[in-house]
């Protein structure tokens, strides 16, 4: 049982460490998988656009930003068994506060197309994409509930930048290549809509004037990490963050994987303070990249220690009886040890007899005999029971108690040997 407690705990640390790499991972879906958009990050970076991510934003103005883009994800639950039509229950974390955020700044919505099961699958299967029930969940978010989509079978679809996308696109002119594409139905398209880019089949860019101005990409293979190593589609999603962006911007891009709004612009006078909005989710910033690894790291050097001090080297030891017999005892043999380098070996004997005498004494009448009296109530007690050998015994301890000091080396030893010999005929017990 010593050693499986240790064990136990190593174990749990091991688990939690494990728990916090695997939380890591899960909550860096839009950094560097396949459906992420790290590479769109540094594809733009290495192009001369700036691009910040929510934690760099924490204190920008809106004003200090050209374009907002907002790449949405399918709920961790969506999954094709629950394809039943019904809105999903959990919109995703990208979707929260998303009409303020269409408020702030020009921002560039990209729609799911693939659930998470792709990353488990790794492979573009039907069995892979978002539901429907989720895409249209997150327009009724922007008031575009009528706005339906076109989903085409496997094999690539070229799109284009047209003012009539319905014709095929002139030479020169930059083009997409998209597997599985998933389209607007030009058929639902709203009135405050209008299309950028598209293919023959359906729309693919729009840009809608409402209450607040923005723009919506229905397939997010355009700009994802995968998608932008198809065909020329690095160039073309090089040209369309130019072109929404406008000639000549040189403010950065904010590519907003699910951070809180932005903070309003102030006058610049004076600075009355901000007001931030905190929530139980801002806790998982405390796990999240880089932080869960050195977490990970904590609790591995722990796990470790107490192994080392509680497994392999054993409990500490406690300070008790045994660790006072130890040191009496050490005390002992180093007083008989100076006794004897200065020549006392008799006066050593002689307290030696005195000392057990006056033990024996007490543990035959109980404390408070350990006295001269004592010891001789002891000597009487020896003669009921045997006068000669208590008469000889006495005379021995009183040799060696008187003088003890005064004996030669052997006449010591022989002495001791008979009072040991004699006490012990006595058979007083311990």
């Amino acid at each position: 049982m010593r050693k499986a407690a240790p064990l136990l705990v190593l174990v749990l640390l091991l688990g939690a460490a494990a728990a916090l790499a695997l939380l890591a991972r899960g909550n860096r879906h839009d950094d560097r998988t396949v459906i992420g958009n790290k590479g769109l990050e540094l594809w733009l970076q290495a192009n001369n656009i700036p691009v910040l991510g929510p934690a760099a934003v924490s204190n920008q103005p809106a004003s200090g930003l050209s374009l907002r883009l907002l790449p949405l994800h399918a709920p961790a639950e969506d999954a094709p068994s629950s394809r039943s039509g019904k809105k999903p229950t959990t919109p995703s974390p990208e979707s929260a506060n998303l009409a303020g955020k269409l408020q702030e700044l020009p921002t560039l919505v990209i729609l799911p197309k693939w659930s998470a099961a792709i990353l488990r699958n790794e492979t573009a299967q039907g069995a892979s994409l978002a539901s429907t029930a989720t895409i249209y969940g997150q327009l009724r978010q922007l008031d575009l509930s009528r706005l339906r989509l076109r989903r085409l079978g496997p094999g690539f679809e070229e799109a284009w930048f047209s003012p009539a996308p319905d014709r095929p696109p002139q030479d020169g002119q930059s083009r997409a290549r998209l597997y599985r594409a998933q389209l607007f139905d030009r058929s639902t398209l709203p009135a405050h809509c209008d299309e950028l880019a598209g293919t023959s089949a359906g729309a693919l860019l729009l840009r809608c004037e409402d209450d607040a101005s923005f723009y919506l990409l229905s397939d997010p293979d355009l700009l994802n990490n995968h998608g932008l190593t198809q065909g020329d589609n690095a160039a073309f999603a090089l040209a369309l963050i130019r072109r929404l962006r406008g000639g000549g911007e040189v403010r950065p891009v904010y590519l907003d994987t699910g951070g809180p709004l932005l903070d309003g612009d102030g006058d610049g006078a004076t600075d009355e303070g901000r007001s931030y909005e905190r929530s139980a989710a801002e806790f998982g910033r405390l796990l999240s990249w880089p932080l869960s690894m050195i977490w990970s790291a904590i609790l591995l050097v722990t796990a470790l220690c107490l192994w080392r001090g509680a497994y392999r080297f054993g409990p500490p030891m406690r300070s008790g009886d045994a660790a006072m017999d130890i040191s009496k005892a050490t005390a002992v043999a180093a007083t008989a040890r100076l006794l004897r380098l200065s020549g006392n070996d008799g006066r050593m004997a002689a307290q030696f007899v005195h000392n057990l005498l006056a033990d024996r004494a007490v543990a035959r009448f109980g404390p408070g005999a350990g006295t001269d009296a004592g010891i001789d109530r002891l000597f009487g007690h020896f003669a009921r029971r045997d006068a000669a050998a208590a008469q000889a015994l006495r005379a021995v301890a009183a040799a060696l108690i008187e003088g003890g000091p005064a004996m030669g080396r052997q006449d010591l030893h022989n002495n001791l040997d008979r009072f040991k010999t004699l006490l012990g005929s006595m058979d007083v017990g311990p």
